[in-house]
């Protein structure tokens, strides 16, 4: 079977103690599990049906969560309790498993413990995929791969079909633009321009891309964007950044405020900060920063999940766009609201520019939610 670790080539991993960022997900757990925590009343008692994305399943089958939107019910002093018997779910992270057509394991950088260099990462990543039942992952990757061949075909169907392999060339030829101050502005504006595409060649589409205005109004696309993206009642749902100090951040926009808050253990929340979404214009990135962010396009471009996001995309606009065109309409959008968070946090920072530093805590407090993002294919 065909498993693609290239994005934990390079890279490192350490669980750091006080963190405890992965426990602020909700575990699900499989039916070998669920048999394991039925035995025992006090892990029976950590149960419930309540899931955090809305579903309520026949029997008891997820974690609770703490307060309803805290830690996980087990984590006690930022220290889990049952570290022994643990989930899956919890003993995979940061790696995620995805299958859309192939197995791929892609890193969630937003923990603070995966660093550069080494390889402990690919070889965790290695065994995690060998402790997946060979029949799961054959099972799982057979239907994803009807899903997509269903997809394809609607998509020849409207005359918008592209290749996997040209959208990403034709986006890996943009990074140099993206490394530029103009580039996230040339990608939306030539999206939004819509031009045929259809057979031209991928170093045509991207010399008519780099020849391109810039969009304009980016700082009020962006604002208006994320204003919306962080307009959730449900404090669960909410993007949580984790500092430097392990204080679990929160964004939440209410009553025409972004408001920063930090997350406890029980489930409270202690508000530290309210800003006029007015007051966060997109910070000026020096060329190491923007550098990082190029480096992070790379990164997204590799992702069947980005990849599987763009399909869902297409789907949610009846399949009336090119794929291309849709490719590089989301992956503008994204590095557009990577930006404006990152200026958020400088402005909490008292940043008067995007640094190496900045660049880097940006994509911390981005890339779960980037990982979140509605896709086509499967997770594991």
């Amino acid at each position: 079977m065909m498993v693609d670790t290239s994005e934990l080539e390079g890279r490192s991993f350490v669980c750091l103690e006080g963190c405890g960022m992965c426990c602020l997900c909700q575990p699900e757990l499989s039916d070998e599990e669920l048999k394991i925590f039925e035995t025992d009343q006090y892990l029976k008692n950590g149960l419930t049906r309540e899931h955090v994305d809305g579903r309520r399943t026949a029997k008891p089958n997820a974690i609770k969560l703490q307060g309803k939107c805290g830690a996980c019910n087990f984590l006690k002093n930022r220290l889990c309790t049952i570290h022994e018997i643990k989930p899956h779910f919890c003993r995979q992270f940061p790696v995620h498993v995805h299958l859309l057509r192939r197995v791929q394991l892609s890193v969630n950088l937003s923990c603070r413990g995966v660093t550069d260099g080494g390889s402990s990462l690919k070889t965790y990543g290695k065994t995690l995929v060998t402790s997946i039942p060979e029949s799961v992952l054959n099972e799982t990757l057979a239907a994803v791969k009807n899903v997509v061949h269903d997809f394809d075909k609607m998509c020849h169907d409207a005359g918008v079909f592209q290749t996997p392999e040209k959208m990403r060339s034709v986006a890996t030829r943009l990074l140099p633009a993206l490394a530029k101050e103009d580039g996230i502005g040339q990608l939306l504006a030539f999206a939004d321009d819509e031009p045929e595409i259809g057979a031209m060649p991928e170093d045509e589409v991207a010399e008519h891309v780099m020849t391109t205005g810039p969009a304009e109004d980016l700082e009020i696309v962006a604002r208006d964007s994320n204003y919306e993206q962080f307009n959730l009642s449900e404090i669960a749902k909410l993007p949580v950044y984790v500092d430097e100090k392990f204080n679990w951040n929160l964004i939440q926009s209410k009553d025409g405020k972004i408001n920063w808050m930090v997350l406890e253990e029980d489930g409270t929340v202690a508000p530290t900060v309210s800003i006029d979404p007015g007051e966060i214009g997109l910070l000026r990135r020096d060329d190491d920063a923007l550098r990082i962010f190029s480096d992070y396009a790379k990164i997204l471009i590799s992702r069947d999940a980005f990849l599987g996001n763009v399909y869902n995309v297409c789907d949610m606009h009846d399949y009336k766009h090119d794929l291309v065109t849709v490719y590089l309409g989301v992956l503008g959008t994204t590095m557009l609201d990577l930006w404006w968070r990152t200026s958020l946090l400088g402005k909490v920072y008292k940043a008067k520019k995007i640094d190496a530093w900045l660049a880097r805590e940006g994509i911390k407090a981005f890339d779960m939610d980037c990982l979140d993002a509605p896709t086509l294919g499967a997770f594991i």
